[in-house]
């Protein structure tokens, strides 16, 4: 994936998905942070569902320190993951 990016993933049980969940932490702390990106996951634990959406590590770093950029990663999320 590349900065920008939006995907859906979707699991067929909830150990496959909290497993995911998991692994993607392990992923934000080593390869992506190699690779100068940071994975944001907004889940739909119901579906058994997560939205990625990939940001660059400079982008994760600002949101974590300045709070009017915090969540703004949720606006490149469909239309369909919004919450009201």
């Amino acid at each position: 994936m590349k900065p920008g990016e939006v995907s859906i993933v979707e699991f067929e049980d909830y150990n496959k998905y909290r497993s995911f969940t998991v692994q993607l932490s392990h992923y934000n702390a080593s390869l992506g942070r190699k690779r100068n990106l940071y994975v944001h996951a907004a889940s739909r634990l119901k579906k058994l569902q997560f939205c990625l959406v990939v940001v660059t590590a400079e982008e994760r770093e600002k949101e974590e320190t300045n709070s009017n950029l915090k969540g703004l990663w949720k606006k490149q999320l469909p239309e369909e993951w919004q919450r009201a």
